[in-house]
C-alpha cells in the first residue's frame, strides 16, 4: 500500500523544466523590449543616409526578413527548449565545433555593434552639451565596465521604465512631428537607387535585433502552438509602425544628407519642428536608453565569454568569478577593452556593417541545426511549427544571404577577419589541449 500511495503522489517538478506562465500580452512584453532599444536612435540617420526616403521600404523590407528568419528560429527554441538560445542550438544539435563558432560569430556581432550605441550616446551628449563625442563614448563603456565589475545589476524595473521612455520618446517624436513633415524632403524618394535601399536594410534590420528573445522564451509560454507566431508577429508589428512612423517624420523634416551625417539624428529633426524643447527631450531619452543599451551589451558579451570559457571553448582563466562581487571580472574586463576599442577608432557605418554581418551571421547555425532536427526527426511535430517551412525556411537562408552581402566591404572584410582569428585560436587551443593530454597519458 505504501508504495501505491507513494506512486500516486504528485512527481515534483524538476529543477530542468521551466514553468509555462507567460502569455501573450508578457510575450509581446518581452519582445517589445528586446527590440526597442537605444540603437534606433541612430540608425534611423543611419538608413535616411543609405536610401533617403526610400528607407521607408529598407524597414518594410527588414521586417519581412525578421519575419523569414523568427518563424523557424520560434520552431528550433520549441524543438529545444534551452538556455543559452542559438549558441546552446547549435552546440547540441551540430556538435562542439558548431557551438565555437556560433558563440564566437554571437561575440563578435554585440563587441562590433556596441559602437553604434556608444558613439550614438556620445553623438547626443555632444548634442547636449557639446563635449567631444568620441570622449563621450569612451567614459559611457568605462562606467559600463565598472558598473559590471561591481557586480551591480540594472534591475528589471529600471530596466522597464528605460524602455518606457524609448517608446514614449518615440511617439512623441512622431506625432509632434508628423504635421510638421514636408514633402519636397521626400523626393526623390530613392537618391541612391535600389542599392540604397539594400545596403539600408541591412541597418533597419538592426533595429529589429532582439525579436529572437520571443522564440528563446518558448519553453516558458502557454499554448505555444498558438502564442508563439503570435507575439513574433505584434513583436515585430508594433515595432515596424512605431518605427515607419519615426523614419517618416525623420527624413520628411531635415534632408537625408543632414541625417547619414549627424551624430544626433532624431534630435536634430525634433530641433526643426520642436524647438529645444523637442529637442532636449529626444536628447535626454537617447541619452537613457543607449547607455542602458551599452550596458546591456557587456553584460552579453561578457556572460558569452564566460559561458564558452566554462564549456572550455576558451582558456579557463577567462571565466573567472570574483568572490566579492560575484561578477566575471575577467570576461568584462577583457570585453571592456574590446569594446572601448571600437568606441575610440570605429564610427557608426563601420559598427552598423560589420556587427550587422556577424550579427546576420549568427542565424545561419541555429537554420542549420533545424533542419537537421527535421530530417532526424521527421515524425515528431514541436509544439509549434514553420507555416510552409519548404517555402519559408528557404526563404529565411535567402534573406540571411542577402543581408550578408548588403554589410558591404567594410562588414564582410571586417566580420571575415574576425572569424579567422577565432579559427585560428580554436585550432592553436584544441592542439594545445590534445598535447596536454598525450603528455599526460605519456
Amino acid at each position: 500500500m505504501a508504495e501505491v500511495d507513494a506512486d500516486r503522489r504528485p512527481q515534483r517538478r524538476t529543477t530542468t523544466e521551466l514553468r509555462r506562465e507567460l502569455g501573450l500580452k508578457e510575450a509581446v512584453a518581452i519582445g517589445i523590449g528586446g527590440t526597442v532599444g537605444g540603437g534606433i536612435f541612430v540608425l534611423v540617420g543611419v538608413a535616411g543616409g543609405k536610401a533617403g526616403p526610400a528607407a521607408l521600404i529598407a524597414f518594410s523590407l527588414a521586417f519581412v526578413a525578421s519575419l523569414f528568419i523568427a518563424l523557424p528560429y520560434a520552431e528550433l527554441a520549441c524543438r529545444l527548449p534551452m538556455a543559452g538560445g542559438g549558441y546552446a542550438f547549435a552546440r547540441q544539435v551540430l556538435g562542439p565545433h558548431w557551438g565555437f563558432l556560433m558563440g564566437w560569430i554571437y561575440w563578435g556581432a554585440y563587441v562590433f555593434l556596441s559602437g553604434y550605441v556608444t558613439i550614438g550616446f556620445g553623438g547626443y551628449l555632444h548634442a547636449a552639451t557639446g563635449f567631444p563625442t568620441t570622449a563621450g563614448a569612451a567614459i559611457l563603456v568605462a562606467a559600463c565596465i565598472a558598473v559590471n565589475l561591481l557586480g551591480v545589476k540594472v534591475s528589471g524595473g529600471v530596466q522597464t521604465a528605460v524602455i518606457a521612455a524609448a517608446i514614449i520618446g518615440l511617439a512623441g517624436f512622431s506625432f509632434w512631428g508628423l504635421p510638421h513633415v514636408s514633402l519636397s524632403h521626400l523626393t526623390p524618394f530613392a537618391p541612391h537607387g535600389i542599392n540604397g535601399v539594400f545596403l539600408a536594410a541591412l541597418v533597419a534590420f538592426l533595429s529589429f535585433g532582439g525579436f529572437d528573445m520571443v522564440a528563446a522564451a518558448g519553453e516558458e509560454i502557454k499554448h505555444p502552438e498558438r502564442n508563439l507566431p503570435r507575439a513574433i508577429m505584434l513583436t515585430l508589428t508594433g515595432v515596424l509602425f512605431l518605427y515607419l512612423i519615426v523614419a517618416f517624420v525623420a527624413v520628411g523634416t531635415i534632408s537625408s544628407d543632414h541625417l547619414g551625417s549627424s551624430t544626433s539624428p532624431l534630435a536634430d529633426a525634433a530641433g526643426v519642428f520642436g524647438g529645444d524643447v523637442a529637442r532636449h527631450l529626444i536628447v535626454f531619452c537617447a541619452l537613457l536608453t543607449t547607455a542602458a543599451t551599452a550596458n546591456a551589451i557587456v553584460v552579453v558579451t561578457s556572460r558569452t565569454v564566460f559561458a564558452m570559457s566554462r564549456d572550455r571553448m576558451l582558456p579557463a582563466p577567462f571565466a573567472a568569478v570574483s568572490r566579492r562581487t560575484g561578477s566575471p571580472w575577467v570576461a568584462v574586463l577583457i570585453n571592456g577593452l574590446l569594446i572601448e576599442g571600437v568606441a575610440l577608432v570605429g564610427t557608426v557605418s563601420m559598427s552598423s556593417s560589420t556587427g550587422g554581418f556577424l550579427y546576420v551571421l549568427h542565424f545561419v547555425p541555429p537554420l542549420l541545426a533545424l533542419v537537421r532536427l527535421r530530417r532526424d526527426n521527421a515524425g515528431e511535430r514541436p509544439a509549434f511549427s514553420t507555416p510552409a517551412p519548404r517555402i519559408l525556411v528557404p526563404l529565411a537562408f535567402a534573406c540571411s544571404a542577402g543581408l550578408l552581402i548588403a554589410s558591404g566591404f567594410t562588414g564582410v572584410t571586417i566580420g571575415s577577419a574576425w572569424l579567422l582569428v577565432g579559427v585560428v585560436l580554436y585550432i592553436g587551443y584544441l592542439y594545445t589541449q590534445r598535447a596536454d593530454r598525450a603528455g599526460r597519458v605519456g
